[in-house]
């Protein structure tokens, strides 16, 4: 039960409504107005939600659960304009209720002004070894964004980082053609029609060439069999850290390596949406040091 006055001493859920005398089996005190409050702290925090009425609907429902997303995700908050580190840690389900702790997380976000945003994050392509952006490389529209960034969701700053560390103890090098991609911008030189829940539009992809000595390793030279063997390799390496080769695809999409979250589940719709946001609304992006 949450324990917040502003929103009531009990758990708020579906169906609740101002309106409403009875909460749960709890009487609610004439004049009192949760779901309205909820509706406006959820709004004050920058969660998405087309109307406030005092309705506890699919709408306040869904933006519940990505807030308590945002508690979870990652630790980064927008505040005056700037991006600072969350160092409270929440560990939240998604599950679209105003328990105590969402109700509790609410009320701190609204007090310090913090307000919602992605988990995207830059790292400095000159610190790699063994990783270089081609030419090709689109550097993002962003006021964040410099030349040599490669853009990726924090979960997924592992692929890059491994595929560095194989990428050196296989002594081939990386020249990546694509990583966090915007949604609705053409994809120049695609080997495969760009997926619509594609992994680059949360920033969990990378797609890269594999320079083995004087041999490029790309998607033609694998289409014809012709891939090294230091190619096959660092391939190997990377399916055996956990990652996913889009060689393996029913629509082979080479040489594409992504570290995989469900496109159809919750965790994806809302970091879609927080990190495509971050770009559109430029959103502070922090550069990170893999090292």
């Amino acid at each position: 039960m949450a324990r917040s006055s502003c929103f009531g001493p009990f758990e708020l859920k579906s169906g609740d409504s101002d309106k409403k005398q009875i909460f749960g089996g709890h009487r609610r005190p004439n004049a009192a107005s949760y779901v309205t409050a909820l509706q406006e702290a959820l709004r004050a925090v920058d969660i998405p939600l087309a109307i406030v009425d005092g309705q506890f609907g699919p709408g306040t429902e869904q933006a519940l659960k990505m807030f308590q997303w945002c508690l979870t995700a990652h630790p980064y908050r927008r505040f005056n304009q700037s991006l600072v580190t969350d160092t409270c840690k929440v560990t939240q389900a998604l599950s679209g209720r105003l328990d105590t702790q969402t109700a509790s997380e609410l009320n701190r976000w609204t007090a310090q002004g913090y307000v919602s945003t992605g988990d995207l994050i830059r790292l400095d392509s000159k610190q790699l070894d063994h990783v270089e952006v081609g030419v090709g490389f689109r550097v993002l529209s962003h006021v964040s964004v410099c030349e040599g960034d490669v853009v990726l969701s924090a979960a997924a700053a592992d692929l890059l980082s491994t595929a560095n560390k194989k990428a050196g103890e296989r002594c081939v090098k990386l020249v990546l053609n694509q990583a966090f991609r915007v949604n609705g911008v053409p994809v120049s030189g695609a080997v495969v029609t760009p997926a619509t829940r594609s992994q680059h539009l949360i920033g969990h992809a990378i797609d890269c060439n594999i320079v083995d000595g004087s041999n490029w390793n790309n998607s033609r030279t694998f289409a014809a069999g012709r891939q090294t063997e230091g190619a096959t390799n660092f391939i190997d390496d990377m399916k055996n850290a956990g990652y996913r080769w889009g060689g393996n695809f029913s629509n082979p999409d080479t040489p594409h390596f992504d570290k995989r979250l469900n496109p159809y589940g919750d965790a994806y719709e809302f970091k879609f949406f927080f990190n495509q946001r971050t770009i559109a609304n430029n959103h502070p992006i922090p550069l990170k040091n893999l090292n």
